[in-house]
């Protein structure tokens, strides 16, 4: 059966960091673009690795506890972050199969597309896969692939509270609940990136004062009034959702607001292949993805 070769990704990707740069550049375009990720490249434009708000969140947090994040941002070389061993694939050899399964199977959310001599050409990340999944009608309910138990953030939580979540539990979204366990916002790796890479808290950071940005309350920074879906919803209602508010998670909540889940992009590409069976998640998403080798 022939397949339509559909470019479905960056092309370029939004974000390539040559090797060199410091963390706080990478840091600054990654906020500027809106990207989880970025691709780190050689001076020949050849792959090196990918670069992750996720080791990002890592590096932030670190240098916070250390007491050296502002030397941090400006010293430390982003090929020293980011993911040497990310899986990348040559441009029209290998089919969407490969491409879900590895990001499934290393639980990633980004693949990088290069030529044949490892120039990198783009990016395909889990938003781009979950975005065609939204065009079609998936018959299962969101509390099969949802995540829990969820962790979630008090009210009084601080930025630095938020960012220990995050990394400990490797996650990018926490749910904001009251003492009842009721949703009352959402914060993101974004949220907490978008914070720290401003002018003003650069500048705080810079003079000794990073405790005064850390220390803010995480509801200065998160989403009230979050989105949300009920555990019985179909998939395919979710992902409509996702994609119309132009966010990656949904809370799940039951009918007293309380939280009893978390639904993300990341659960639809590597749960719903084993939930359905793959080939008939591969066929809804067939025509939507690009084709090609994987050689790492």
């Amino acid at each position: 059966m022939s397949r339509r070769l559909i470019l479905l990704g960056h092309y370029p990707p939004p974000v390539v960091l040559e090797e060199g740069q410091s963390l706080l550049e990478a840091m600054v375009a990654l906020d500027q673009r809106g990207v989880r990720h970025a691709v780190v490249v050689d001076q020949r434009g050849c792959f090196l690795g990918i670069f992750s708000i996720r080791r990002l969140l890592g590096e932030l947090l670190e240098g916070y506890e250390k007491g050296d994040l502002a030397e941090r941002l400006e010293s430390k070389r982003v090929e020293e972050v980011a993911r040497r061993d990310a899986p990348r694939f040559v441009v029209g050899e290998f089919d969407m199969e490969q491409v879900i399964e590895t990001m499934a199977e290393k639980n990633i959310g980004a693949v990088v597309v290069t030529d044949s001599s490892g120039c990198v050409l783009g990016i395909i990340s889990e938003k781009h896969i979950t975005g065609a999944m939204a065009l079609s009608s998936i018959n299962a309910a969101v509390h099969e692939i949802m995540s829990r138990p969820v962790h979630s953030l008090p009210l009084e939580a601080s930025v630095a509270d938020a960012l220990r979540l995050m990394v400990k539990h490797r996650h990018r979204h926490a749910p904001v609940v009251d003492n009842e366990n009721r949703l009352e916002a959402i914060v993101s790796a974004r949220d907490i990136l978008a914070l720290l890479a401003s002018e003003q808290s650069l500048e705080m950071i810079r003079r000794g004062e990073a405790d005064k940005v850390y220390g803010l309350e995480v509801l200065r920074i998160a989403v009230g009034a979050p989105a949300t879906i009920r555990p019985s919803s179909d998939i395919s209602t979710a992902l409509r959702i996702m994609r119309k508010r132009g966010v990656s998670a949904l809370p799940v909540v039951d009918e007293g607001y309380h939280v009893i889940g978390i639904v993300t992009e990341r659960d639809f590409v590597t749960k719903l292949p084993k939930l359905m069976g793959v080939e008939l998640f591969y066929d809804l998403a067939r025509s939507k993805l690009y084709v090609a080798r994987v050689v790492a």
